[in-house]
């Protein structure tokens, strides 16, 4: 389009480099972006190349990867996710449903690893699995007074 208006016709067309130039782009910005999806089944999540088993989750925390807020994820079969997106996953609400019940259950279980921190952030209740320790409760907050 660009070169259209400048030369007032479609001439560009016949030059080679422009064949070079946008297909060439094309498939820059296509894997550049990363060809990623994200897929969850009834207890399943798959985020990029990583998948985990949700209903058997034994590690879950909350860490900052530069700007986003990430889980870090690892199951009882050894799978792990190193940084799953919050707020892309939470995005698809239906998405967002199916793994956070399996966090639940894995929680609920008793057989999960997760801080007072993580729990915070998504919100789960501390009456689900083993109570976190004191210093984990309150690690992390400002003391009001």
């Amino acid at each position: 389009m660009y070169l259209t208006v400048i030369n007032g016709d479609f001439r560009w067309i016949h030059w080679w480099i422009m064949w070079v130039i946008i297909p060439g782009s094309s498939l820059l910005l296509f894997f550049g972006k990363g060809n990623h999806w994200t897929a969850a089944g009834a207890t399943w999540v798959q985020w990029h190349d990583s998948w985990v088993d949700t209903y058997h989750l034994t590690r879950i925390r909350f860490s900052a990867d530069g700007p986003s807020r990430v889980l870090r994820l690892k199951d009882a079969h050894g799978n792990k996710i190193h940084s799953f997106k919050i707020s892309e996953i939470q995005r698809n609400p239906d998405l967002w449903d199916l793994v956070y019940n399996g966090i639940l259950h894995s929680v609920a279980s008793g057989n999960c690893d997760i801080d007072a921190k993580t729990r915070h952030i998504l919100k789960i209740p501390y009456e689900l699995g083993p109570r976190p320790t004191r210093s984990e409760r309150t690690r992390g907050r400002r003391r009001r007074g």
